[in-house]
């Protein structure tokens, strides 16, 4: 992986676990929402948020949207293929981008 450390902001990112703070599940969740959400260019004043999913692996998976996925779904011609490339970051974080075929899957689905 390669690291950049002024890139356009991500589709998605892995926030290691560790990284959340907080004695409650609230906090916790919070902790990794302060630190995910303005490098998604996430904006709560105008309703956005972002989505955390637990990977089972020390890593959480945020997104904008709670229906992306790590990997294309089976029913499409990039079956289990990535659909981000990803970028490691110098404070641990992985910055994920996605791929053309996704960024033209994601445009198809809006349309």
């Amino acid at each position: 992986m390669s690291t950049i450390p002024t890139s356009p902001i991500p589709d998605a990112l892995f926030v290691p676990e560790r990284m959340k703070r907080g004695r409650t599940w609230y906090e916790r969740m919070e902790s990794i929402l302060d630190i995910a959400e303005p490098l998604l260019g996430v904006d709560r004043t105008r309703g956005d948020r972002a989505y955390i999913r637990r990977q089972g692996d020390g890593w959480l998976f945020v997104t904008r949207d709670p229906q992306d996925t790590i990997y294309f779904p089976l029913n499409t011609p990039f079956r289990g293929r990535p659909r981000y490339h990803w970028l490691d970051g110098a404070d641990g974080i992985r910055r994920g981008h996605f791929v053309p075929e996704a960024m033209n899957d994601r445009r198809e689905s809006e349309a």
